[in-house]
């Protein structure tokens, strides 16, 4: 059955709907399987099976951080593949850059969890860059279209690829390597692919990665695949680690942070002791008010102590740590200066 003659009503078991994609190897359409379940449908050029071959590559692996394949099969000679339907964009390093370096060193980690995945059952995806890394809506991250390469390298692709080598782990490490550097900066490692074999990446600014990061990913945009990480496991704890470190800083200042708001809390209580003993009138109410102000500033820092503020990120912890400081000192000034009208009693 045809669908205005524009594509197929039905394929197997799949009842197909609009074109969601297409690629070197065919459109992909969004389509319901005979129980309803979503899914997206694959169609190869007639008589060309590399999509069974992508599909089986891909379908060896068994990680939430790869797109799953259900099914292939064949109808009229053009072959076909069942896939999990993910409903989400391709990462755009541009949009996120934008977001905290720490979420962009989870997703990094992500990357790298699908493509260890893959290794460790002897799969190499061959042609990993950020139009095959999907983002979900509900934020997953999903690899997509191993062994999906044209033949034309990209300036994602490793240099011995360029050269006209085939794929290789090592190959997939450089790939891994360039698209974290992408999600870091927004901007790809290398300009052209030829750019890949005969340039340097530009120097990654501090703003954008710690030093330990940009050692890490150039490491793994070196041109001797010999000198790249062992593995990408190996350059995911490497990623790890940073984030670690990084978290480990940003606990620090949110600690530093909350102490701050228990140090304000008590001098507004210390403020009001001595307002009323001085007989200022509405002191009780002007110090309700500057807590109440407090705690809409600062909610996460209202109840509790700094143990369960870790979606707190780095540039949150400062900022929140730097205007804190600034409410604490003009607080303290009040109390002194009510300290020194009762006669520097407190």
């Amino acid at each position: 059955m045809s669908n205005s003659g524009s594509h197929p009503s039905r394929l197997g078991r799949y009842v197909l709907a609009e074109r969601i994609g297409h690629g070197a190897m065919g459109d992909v359409y969004a389509g319901v399987d005979d129980v309803g379940r979503a899914v997206a449908v694959r169609i190869g050029i007639s008589g060309d099976l590399r999509v069974h071959q992508q599909a089986r590559m891909t379908g060896q692996v068994a990680h939430p951080n790869v797109v799953s394949v259900l099914d292939l099969g064949e109808d009229q000679g053009r072959p076909f593949v069942g896939m999990e339907r993910l409903d989400g964009v391709p990462l755009n390093p541009a949009v996120m850059a934008l977001r905290s370096l720490d979420a962009r060193l989870e997703l990094m980690m992500h990357i790298c969890d699908g493509l260890h995945a893959a290794h460790e059952r002897g799969v190499v995806h061959g042609h990993l860059k950020p139009g095959h890394v999907f983002i979900t809506n509900d934020g997953a991250v999903k690899l997509i279209d191993f062994g999906a390469g044209d033949g034309r390298p990209d300036a994602y692709a490793a240099p011995e690829q360029v050269r006209g080598g085939g794929a290789s782990t090592r190959g997939d490490i450089f790939s891994a390597a360039a698209v974290c550097y992408a999600i870091a900066t927004g901007r790809a490692p290398f300009a052209s692919h030829a750019a890949v074999v005969s340039e340097q990446p530009p120097a990654i600014a501090h703003s954008s990665a710690p030093d330990a990061l940009s050692r890490t990913l150039f490491k793994g945009l070196d041109k001797d695949p010999a000198r790249r990480h062992q593995s990408v496991n190996h350059l995911r704890a490497e990623i790890e680690q940073v984030r670690r470190s990084l978290r480990g800083d940003v606990d620090r200042v949110i600690k530093a942070a909350v102490d701050r708001y228990r140090d304000i809390e008590a001098l507004v209580v210390q403020r009001r002791a001595l307002g009323k003993r001085l007989g200022l009138p509405g002191i009780d109410k002007d110090c309700d008010a500057r807590l109440a102000r407090l705690a809409a500033a600062f909610p996460e820092f209202a109840h509790g102590d700094s143990n369960g503020l870790g979606s707190i990120d780095a540039a949150r912890a400062s900022e929140a740590l730097a205007v804190l400081q600034l409410v604490h000192n003009d607080v303290l000034t009040e109390v002194s200066v009510l300290q020194a009208a009762s006669g520097g009693r407190r």
